[in-house]
C-alpha cells in the first residue's frame, strides 16, 4: 500500500518541475524586455511585482518538490538528505502547505496594491488578512499543541525510567 504514496510523490515533482520551467521562461522573458526597452513604460511597482511573481513560481516549485521528498521519506523510504532539508512527520508538510498559502495570498495581494483598480483597497486587504490571520493562529495552535505533547512525552518518560531498566536494549548489550 505504501507505493502508492508514489502517484503524489511523482506528481508533486512534475508540477514542481514545471513550475522550475515556467518560472525560467518567465524570467528570461522579462530580463529581454527590460533589456530592450520594452518595459520602460511600465512604472517600478510593476517591474516589482513582476519579479516577485516569477520569485514565487520558484518558490512554489520548491515547496512542492520538497513535500515531494518528504512524502517519499516517510512513506516509502529514508533518503541521503541533510538533516535540514528531512521530514519527520506529516505535521512539517502541513505547516509548509500552510506557509506556501500565506504566501500566495501575500503575493496575490502584492499584485492588487500595484495594478490601478476602482476597488477598495482596505476592504480587500481584509479579505486577504483574515485567512492569513487565521493560518498564522492554526501555526501557533498547532505548535503549541505539539510542545506540550513533547513535553508530556519527555515527562512520561523520565518516570518511567527511574530505577528501571529502558524497554529497549541499546546495540552494544545485544552483541
Amino acid at each position: 500500500m505504501r507505493f502508492f504514496v508514489l502517484i503524489p510523490v511523482i506528481g508533486l515533482a512534475v508540477a514542481a518541475d514545471v513550475l522550475f520551467i515556467k518560472g525560467g521562461i518567465d524570467l528570461v522573458h522579462f530580463l529581454w524586455e527590460l533589456v530592450s526597452g520594452m518595459q520602460e513604460a511600465d512604472t517600478q511597482g510593476s517591474v516589482i511585482v513582476e519579479l516577485v511573481e516569477i520569485v514565487h513560481l520558484f518558490l512554489v516549485g520548491t515547496v512542492l518538490f520538497l513535500t515531494s521528498l518528504g512524502l517519499y521519506e516517510l512513506f516509502i523510504q529514508s533518503l541521503p538528505l541533510p538533516e535540514w532539508l528531512r521530514t519527520h512527520n506529516i505535521e512539517e508538510l502541513e505547516l509548509n502547505l500552510v506557509g506556501l498559502t500565506v504566501v500566495v495570498l501575500a503575493v496575490n495581494f502584492l499584485s492588487v496594491i500595484f495594478e490601478p483598480q476602482e476597488i477598495n483597497l482596505a476592504v480587500y486587504g481584509i479579505g486577504y488578512a483574515l485567512p492569513i490571520a487565521a493560518l498564522a493562529y492554526f501555526m501557533k495552535v498547532r505548535s503549541s499543541i505539539k510542545g506540550s505533547e513533547k513535553e508530556s512525552r519527555t515527562a512520561s518518560r523520565e518516570e518511567s525510567s527511574e530505577g528501571s531498566e529502558p524497554a529497549y536494549l541499546p546495540l552494544e548489550r545485544i552483541n
